[in-house]
C-alpha cells in the first residue's frame, strides 16, 4: 500500500452569518481560508484532512510512501496526517480511533467559539449555540470591552446549565490585576472558566496565588512548567496526533483535564472526536470552531446534543465529505479572503474608557494589530466597567 497523491484544495469559506464576519474581519484570528488535503492511495482509497495553513512543501515528503510508516509522523503536517488515518482506517475498515489508542468514551463534549463582540452579538451567539445543542461557549475576554456587562447579557440568554469559558489571553497581564477581575465574574453562575489570566507560565507563583484566590480552574495552553507545578485546573491541548497522545499522557499522569483546540470544518471536528475518545482527560469541552463557517464541508452534519457529538463509528473518520462543497468553495491559492480584503480599507477603532468622573477618554486606532499590543502591554487600563469600542468604516486606500 503507497500513497499515490496528495491534492491541495485552497478554501474561502464566508462566515456564517453578518454580525460574526463584522467581529472576525476586524479581530486578529482565523479567516476563511481552509486548506483541504486529498490524500489517494494506490489502493483507490482516498482520505481527507485539513489545516487553516497550507502544507503542500510536505506533499513531495509522502508521495510514494508506505502510509503505515509514516501514519505517526507528526513531522507530515497535522492536516496531511489526519487524511492518512481516513484513507488508511477506510483501507482496514476500522474508524480512526481505533489506530489512535484504546477508546475510553463514546461521546466527547464540544463548545461553541466567539471572538469579542458587543453584548448584544454574545447574546444571538449563545442563542443560535443553545438551537444547536450546545451547552457552552468560550468567549474572549479584551480590555477595550466590558466583560462584566457582556457576561451579564450573555447569561441572561443561556440556561441555568450553560457554562462560560472565558478567555483573556494574558490581558490581565499579572496575577494582582486578575484578582479582582476574576472574583468578581466568580459570582456569575454561568461563569466556568478562565484561560489564560495571565500567561501563568511566566510567574509560577503568582498563578498559584490567583488560583486560590478564585473559585473557578484556571485553565492555560498546556505548559510542563505548570503541570509540574500544579497552579491551574486544566490545560488548552492542540496539534498533531503523536505530540498529543504524550501530553495526554502527562496530564493523565497528573490527574488534569484538558480541552481538545484543533481549528477547523467538520472534518477536523470528526477527527478531534476520535481523538478524544482515546485520551482519557480530554473531558473538557473541544474548541473547533467549526460552527463560525457557512458550510461545515460534511455530506451530513455532527449533530450535538447536550454538549456532546456521538464518536463516528464507520471506517476512517468516519463522515462523508461534500465534494460538491470543495469545489464550490475552491480559489486559487493566492485570492484573498474577505477577511484579508477588508484589512485593506480605511477604518478606525474608536475605544471609550470611562474616567471613574463621569467622563471618558476616547483613543482611535487604525486596527486591532495597533490597539493589541498596546493594551496587551498595559499602555491603555483594561476592563474598566463601560469601556466600549465602536468601529468607523471609512473610506478604501488608494
Amino acid at each position: 500500500m503507497k500513497i499515490k497523491s496528495v491534492e491541495t484544495y485552497t478554501l474561502n469559506i464566508p462566515f456564517y452569518c453578518d454580525h460574526v464576519s463584522r467581529h472576525m474581519h476586524r479581530a486578529l484570528t482565523h479567516s476563511e481560508r481552509v486548506c483541504v488535503y486529498r490524500t489517494e492511495l494506490d489502493n483507490g482509497i482516498v482520505g481527507y484532512g485539513e489545516n487553516l495553513s497550507d502544507e503542500s512543501n510536505n506533499i513531495e515528503r509522502v508521495v510514494g510512501q508506505n502510509p503505515l510508516a509514516i501514519l505517526q509522523d507528526d513531522g507530515i503536517g497535522t492536516g496531511i496526517q489526519m487524511s492518512l488515518f481516513d484513507a488508511v482506517g477506510k483501507s482496514f475498515d476500522v474508524p480512526a480511533y481505533q489506530l489512535l489508542g484504546t477508546k475510553v468514551r463514546d461521546r466527547c463534549p464540544i463548545s461553541w467559539w466567539d471572538i469579542d463582540m458587543p453584548p448584544e452579538d454574545w447574546v444571538e451567539e449563545v442563542k443560535e449555540s443553545i438551537k444547536r445543542g450546545y451547552t457552552s461557549i468560550k468567549l474572549k475576554a479584551r480590555p477595550w470591552r466590558d466583560i462584566f456587562d457582556q457576561v451579564q447579557q450573555a447569561g441572561n440568554a443561556a440556561t441555568d446549565s450553560y457554562k462560560f469559558d472565558i478567555d483573556f489571553n494574558g490581558f490581565l497581564r499579572t496575577a494582582d490585576g486578575a484578582i479582582p477581575v476574576l472574583q468578581e465574574l466568580d459570582k456569575h453562575p454561568n461563569v466556568a472558566y478562565y484561560e489564560s489570566p495571565f500567561y501563568l507560565g511566566t510567574d509560577l507563583e503568582g498563578a498559584g496565588r490567583l488560583q486560590e484566590a478564585t473559585s473557578n480552574p484556571i485553565v492555560e495552553h498546556f505548559n510542563e512548567d505548570c503541570l509540574h507545578a500544579r497552579i491551574c485546573g486544566g490545560f488548552v491541548v492542540g496539534g498533531a496526533a503523536s505530540g498529543l497522545r504524550r501530553i495526554g499522557a502527562l496530564c493523565a499522569s497528573f490527574d488534569k483535564p484538558f480541552w481538545l483546540q484543533m481549528v477547523g470544518t467538520g472534518i477536523t471536528t470528526a477527527y478531534t472526536m476520535h481523538l478524544g475518545a482515546i485520551l482519557t482527560h480530554a473531558q473538557l469541552p473541544a474548541i473547533t470552531c467549526h460552527e463560525l463557517w457557512e458550510h461545515h464541508l460534511l455530506a451530513d452534519r455532527l449533530e450535538v446534543s447536550e454538549g456532546m457529538i456521538s464518536v463516528p463509528e464507520s471506517p476512517g473518520l468516519g463522515v462523508e465529505v461534500d465534494e460538491s462543497a470543495l469545489a464550490y468553495y475552491r480559489v486559487e491559492p493566492g485570492t484573498p479572503t474577505l477577511t484579508q480584503e477588508y484589512k485593506q480599507r480605511q477604518h478606525t477603532c474608536r475605544v471609550h474608557i470611562p474616567d471613574g468622573q463621569g467622563g471618558e477618554t476616547v483613543h482611535d486606532f487604525n486596527g486591532e494589530s495597533i490597539y493589541y499590543p498596546a493594551f496587551s502591554e498595559g499602555k491603555y487600563p483594561g476592563f474598566v466597567p463601560g469601556v466600549w469600542m465602536e468601529v468607523i468604516e471609512t473610506s478604501d486606500k488608494s
